[in-house]
């Protein structure tokens, strides 16, 4: 199994439920899937508009 690191981060009580509720309206079982979820696909769609970018800034 690759390694992996753990990350805490600290939330309020409204904050958790918050989260569980966007988790589960998801399709999400655990929180912790959801947050990798999350992060995972706005760091792929700020990459995506980086090329955009860079194309567009090249172009002109």
């Amino acid at each position: 199994m690759a390694k992996t690191k753990t990350i805490i981060v600290r939330i309020t009580p409204e904050q958790e439920q918050i989260l569980q509720t966007k988790a589960k309206a998801s399709g999400f079982l655990r929180k912790s899937d959801y947050i990798r979820f999350s992060l995972f696909m706005s760091l792929s769609i700020e990459e995506k508009i980086n090329q955009i970018h860079a194309k567009v800034v090249n172009n002109e």
